[in-house]
């Protein structure tokens, strides 16, 4: 529109912002920052050491990424997913994943299916935390199955149940049925089936939702 001022300045402000959102969602992502653990602004700003305002904001960020909620007792926490959120994440899980799947089968590179099936090998059922083979495998077969907002959806879910996936790898006997499962899943991907991926994908989907919710009860027992 004639006369009309465009502004595109970015202020320094909100680039500190960015990046203690970034920190902060880094920190609870990898579990640096533990589910139910107490959120003040003053640690925060000692931690971070940027000022007070930059931490609200980022902090106000993270409540809406689901990442941050109010805690019973007063202020903020690290989420803790409740059991009606845990259900309809994976009520979501259960669609889009199997989703994502056929259309790994249909779209993906032999080079993908072979990254895919190398991922799905370096699972150590023996091992403490798996977790960022999990995030890997994640991220070959959301960049195989070609739909970016298919990723981003599924990528959301992943952030909001973080904890109960690492913690849930943890436990005993979990990664072996993982393991078994990431293995079908790939030979069905190999034999370029689709809805016999998309059935093992289901199957993963709820198996991972049982350990879940075991997952939830130990956060909240060791948040009381």
């Amino acid at each position: 529109m004639a006369g009309h001022r465009l502004d595109l300045r970015v202020t320094q402000d909100k680039l500190v912002r960015d990046k203690v959102v970034d920190a902060l969602r880094a920190a609870i992502l990898d579990g640096a920052l533990q589910p139910g653990r107490r959120l003040t602004e003053r640690e925060l700003t000692e931690l971070t050491g940027v000022s007070r305002t930059s931490v609200r904001e980022a902090l106000r960020r993270l409540q809406a990424e689901g990442l941050v909620e109010e805690s019973p007792s007063r202020g903020l926490r690290v989420s803790i997913p409740s059991e009606d959120e845990v259900d309809q994440i994976y009520e979501i899980r259960a669609e889009l994943e199997p989703l994502a799947v056929r259309l790994f089968v249909e779209r993906a590179s032999r080079e993908e299916v072979d990254a895919l099936a190398t991922v799905a090998q370096q699972v150590t059922p023996g091992g403490d935390d798996n977790k960022d083979v999990l995030d890997r495998f994640d991220k070959v077969l959301l960049d195989g199955c070609r739909n970016p907002m298919l990723a981003e959806l599924l990528g959301g879910l992943y952030s909001r149940i973080h904890a109960l996936r690492r913690i849930s790898a943890a436990t005993p006997g979990r990664m072996a049925v993982t393991k078994q499962e990431y293995a079908d899943l790939v030979e069905a991907i190999r034999n370029g089936s689709a809805a016999d991926a998309a059935d093992v994908a289901r199957r993963h989907v709820a198996a991972a939702r049982v350990s879940a919710k075991v997952a939830m009860n130990l956060l909240k027992q060791e948040a009381d």
